[in-house]
């Protein structure tokens, strides 16, 4: 279960970003979080990862939003650079698939698809927030 590994890390560093700027975990609405289509994690598994390890923190009712970023290649044999092109194959839940470059078939080096990072933690403002 990678996926909750994950997850607890996020925790973690999310604490850490609202401990160090002073503010109160009880005011987080959501997380936001970029992950690219190659990255090998379940959005519902990573979602209900964050559930739990958010249960009994400051951090307990807070949403995790998933921005998905597209895979994008370059090719430098004969300059294609955009979305990359591989079969829908339910092995590259487990595996990352082989790329290629869609127009050449030749070898690709990777612009995007692999990301994971927070970008946004949202607040409530202080009409929203719990009394």
């Amino acid at each position: 279960m990678h996926e909750y590994s994950v997850a607890e890390e996020l925790v973690r560093a999310v604490l850490a970003e609202l401990t160090a700027r002073g503010l109160q975990g009880e005011d987080l609405l959501e997380v936001h979080l970029r992950k690219g289509e190659l990255r090998l994690l379940s959005d519902e598994a990573l979602r209900q990862a964050y559930e739990i390890l958010a249960e009994g923190t400051p951090l307990a009712g807070s949403k995790l939003v998933l921005e998905e970023v597209k895979a994008e290649v370059v090719c430098r044999a004969c300059g294609y650079r955009g979305p990359a092109a591989y079969p829908d194959d339910p092995a590259y839940h487990f595996l990352t698939p082989i790329l290629a470059c869609p127009r050449c078939r030749g070898p690709v080096e990777l612009e995007s698809g692999r990301e994971l990072e927070l970008v946004q933690l949202v607040l409530a403002t202080p009409e929203e927030a719990p009394q």
